[in-house]
């Protein structure tokens, strides 16, 4: 799985189509959204989703409220918004340029549960809760790619069930532990560890959301996807690359993860919200105001790693088509320390 990318991403969608054969509502969203993210996967997998579509619906509506209820509410719901807007009129994830910055269609993830990514944030260390939604939920065992050791390090790799990214997933290190979603020092070495260990996958990169920066989860993640494209992030044309351009937001940048640890453990000391992303020769650090602190933007639907580096979804085609690098930026700024 991990001997190249081309390994990876064949292994990534036969597991998506093995997926497709669990008779449950999580497993065919988990399926549908990450199909419709990549065109590729949703020509191989398109005509058999339609079907498991039509069977579930079907099986749904022969239910009792009480059986209903007895479902995952989160799935349920899901399904019921599919079921309402058609399957004929879901819509695959659509591309464009806005000057440097990437914008993305994916209205599927507008039915994404929000869990923590829309609260207030007021302090960014909170004790892991296990009643809270977490990575080692019974229910959550189907949607795991892959676990095992990596270079040493206690790995878990889930599909992300709302994708946003290629190739997207979920990378927990020693699960079981219920981390809370903050870091130390051993954490920083062994996700770089990990990257080492996975040298021959060309283009992967890894992200984090401190609390406070719409982590969505409180349970110790980082996220997973493969894209030789940049991130807006990481074009020369920046200062914090050597370029003359400034950034709207501060970027700081390391060579490894694991030297970027002494201002992580500086910001965390301080409350500070936080986003990262990963390359193995390169780590982006950005302190932000902790979200609930700012004017949010209602189009942007929370900023987090992926916005921060120049990537924003837009959930409505009418937001996809009328954004411009205005608007981009003044976002961004609104995020600035």
């Amino acid at each position: 799985m991990f001997e190249s990318t081309e390994h990876f991403q064949q292994y990534f969608i036969e597991s998506l189509e093995e997926l497709l054969t669990v008779d449950e509502l999580g497993a065919f969203i988990l399926v549908l959204a990450n199909a419709y993210t990549r065109q590729d996967i949703l020509s191989h997998l398109g005509s058999t989703l339609k079907i498991r579509f039509d069977g579930l619906t079907r099986q749904i509506q022969k239910l009792s409220e009480a059986e209903l209820q007895r479902l995952p509410t989160d799935d349920v719901s899901v399904f019921l918004q599919l079921q309402d807007l058609g399957y004929e009129q879901l819509e695959a994830t659509k591309h464009r340029y806005i000057g440097p910055w990437q914008l993305q269609y994916n209205p599927l993830r507008s039915f994404r549960p929000p869990r923590k990514s829309q609260l207030k944030i007021e302090h960014i260390n909170q004790p892991f809760d296990d009643q809270s939604f977490h990575f080692n939920k019974s229910f959550l065992t189907k949607e795991i790619l892959w676990q095992g050791e990596v270079n040493g390090v206690n790995t878990r790799l889930l599909f992300n069930k709302f994708p946003f990214a290629d190739y997207h997933g979920i990378l927990l290190l020693d699960a079981e532990l219920n981390k809370p979603q903050y870091l130390n020092q051993e954490d920083c070495q062994q996700l770089q560890q990990i990257q080492e260990g996975l040298g021959e996958l060309k283009g992967l990169g890894l992200a984090y959301n401190s609390l406070g920066a719409y982590a969505s989860v409180n349970h110790q993640h980082w996220q997973w996807f493969i894209n030789k494209k940049a991130y807006p992030v990481e074009l020369a044309a920046w200062r914090h690359n050597g370029g003359k351009t400034a950034y709207p937001v501060e970027i700081e940048v390391f060579e490894q993860l694991t030297g970027a640890w002494p201002r992580i453990e500086s910001l965390q000391n301080k409350n500070q919200a936080f986003n990262l992303l990963v390359r193995p020769d390169k780590t982006y650090l950005a302190p932000r105001k902790n979200q609930g602190m700012f004017d949010s933007v209602e189009w942007a639907h929370g900023l987090a790693w992926s916005e921060v580096m120049g990537n924003f979804t837009a959930f409505l085609k009418e937001t996809y088509n009328m954004l411009e690098e205005t608007h981009i930026d003044q976002a961004l700024t609104r995020i600035k320390v």
